[in-house]
């Protein structure tokens, strides 16, 4: 426990923004105009030009994970619809539920609504009322939600999709290789956890569990229910409502469920999908700096006192966190995944100054890019932001007697 992480490099092709800016700009502009009918066909050339493909009719049918979203605009309204399950042989008085649940919360613009045995997300509202900030944020609800719960319905409750996801599967090799360091990811987790906590290590601790289960989602983005558990862990760590150490052994146990995932149900959740709305932001490099500002100050106080184990975690902290929650461009992702790399294994005395290159390729980088329209990475992340103000809140306070 003497050196720095094991680092494995991706197995996915990592997604990049396809955003361009001007064109949200011009959808505020054409609805302040009046212009209402031209307002979403420029939202979507926000998202991406290539979704003007879609198009059949009055209507756009975009796949998104297993999900596949329908935007139908007439003369007067715009109707949105998302097939989401086939409840027919569903345990159906627990599933009914929780999607009863669902509606209430998470969901804010959008609805559940049940035909038949069919339930689907739905949306509409007259054309005059298609303001950018609320479409996009209804286009993206029902993206995040229909494509995070689907899985996890129909694993608990055995329902159904109504349409067959559309869904790219690596290679039997890259998959059995992909479970193995799967493993080695969790077991190297666990065992540097335990280590820290009979230190009693505490922040260390938190912060081995933050960087094994990001780690996972950076090197293999599981899809399905296994990207469910995922997240439902991540989520956990953080959650203030419980007592920190009881975070630190949920954690643990978390990493445990990790590791009992049979290489079936793995695999099976191991595959490529296409995306319409991005679950995560665009990264740009003045809210990376806003977010790492602490940290990056407090690294180089730490590496200054040779404290170069504390300084590590907290940057393969910061670089997972980015990756979790962020497109991250070429520019801004190869210094980083160089350090990571660079620093495998390594002493920490070693692999502290290599990563602190990486973080101050970003920092002292004075170079900005024009920003246009919506800044969502502005908003980048409430949970990053979250996620920086943890970790320097139980680096700051928090002591394990």
């Amino acid at each position: 426990m003497n050196k720095n992480n094991t680092f494995f490099p991706t197995i996915v092709v990592k997604q990049v923004s396809t955003k361009q800016d001007h064109k949200w700009d011009e959808a505020v502009s054409l609805f302040d105009q009046k212009q209402y009918q031209k307002v979403v066909p420029t939202i979507l050339d926000y998202v991406g030009s290539h979704f003007q493909a879609n198009k059949s009719g009055d209507s756009y049918i975009i796949p998104h994970g297993s999900v596949v979203v329908t935007i139908t605009q007439t003369a007067n309204e715009l109707i949105v619809k998302c097939p989401f399950l086939n409840i027919a042989n569903a345990k159906k008085v627990p599933l009914m539920r929780k999607l009863a649940e669902l509606r209430m919360h998470p969901l804010n613009l959008t609805n559940l609504t049940l035909e038949n045995d069919l339930v689907y997300f739905s949306f509409s509202c007259p054309i005059e009322l298609c303001e950018p900030y609320k479409i996009y944020a209804v286009l993206r609800e029902i993206c995040f939600y229909a494509d995070s719960y689907d899985d996890e319905f129909i694993t608990k409750f055995e329902a159904t999709n109504i349409q067959e996801p559309k869904i790219n599967r690596f290679s039997n090799d890259i998959t059995a290789n992909a479970f193995t360091n799967y493993q080695k990811i969790l077991s190297e987790g666990i065992e540097r956890f335990n280590y820290y906590m009979e230190k009693r290590h505490g922040n260390n601790a938190w912060y081995t569990l933050n960087i094994t289960l990001k780690q996972i989602e950076f090197y293999a983005e599981p899809q399905g229910y296994l990207r469910t558990i995922l997240e439902k862990a991540i989520d956990g760590i953080f959650d203030r409502e419980i007592p920190f150490h009881d975070r630190l052994l949920r954690g643990k146990m978390d990493l445990e469920k990790l590791l009992t995932y049979s290489q079936d149900d793995f695999s099976a959740d191991l595959y490529q999908i296409e995306t319409f709305i991005p679950h995560k932001y665009s990264s740009k490099k003045d809210n990376i700096r806003e977010n790492w500002e602490d940290s990056y100050s407090e690294v180089e106080d730490m590496i200054a006192n040779s404290r170069f184990e504390d300084a590590t975690m907290i940057m393969q902290s910061c670089f997972y966190n980015l990756f979790y929650y962020n497109l991250v461009d070429e520019e801004i992702k190869k210094p980083i995944i160089d350090a990571l790399e660079q620093s495998s294994g390594l002493d920490w005395n070693q692999a502290a100054p290599i990563l602190y290159k990486g973080m101050e390729s970003i920092m002292e980088d004075t170079i900005f890019q024009n920003d246009f329209g919506m800044d969502l990475s502005k908003i980048m992340t409430e949970q990053m932001q979250q996620s920086m103000a943890a970790m320097q809140e139980m680096m700051a306070n928090f002591k394990i007697n």
